[in-house]
């Protein structure tokens, strides 16, 4: 026998837990009836705007600028 561990992270603004923790458990009764499953949920950490933006580029690979929500600096005004 072999434990398989998966970790998935949901940023959203709200989320009902039990319904996501739910849908899981249904899922891997559904598709791995061999299996004996357990889903839990770790936690909650919020995040400032700019914290999104840094977990999103580390984890996902999207970068502000590719999301199109880049800081975008006033333009230096001519002398």
């Amino acid at each position: 026998m072999k434990k398989f561990s998966f970790t998935v992270d949901m940023v959203a603004n709200d989320l009902d837990i039990e319904n996501v923790k739910t849908g899981l458990a249904l899922y891997c009764k559904d598709n791995h009836i061999d299996a004996v499953s357990q889903v839990k949920a770790s936690g909650i950490k919020s995040f400032s705007e700019q914290g999104f933006k840094v977990w999103r580029a580390r984890v996902t690979g999207v970068t502000a600028k590719q999301a199109g929500d880049a800081h975008n600096p006033k333009a230096e005004s001519e002398a």
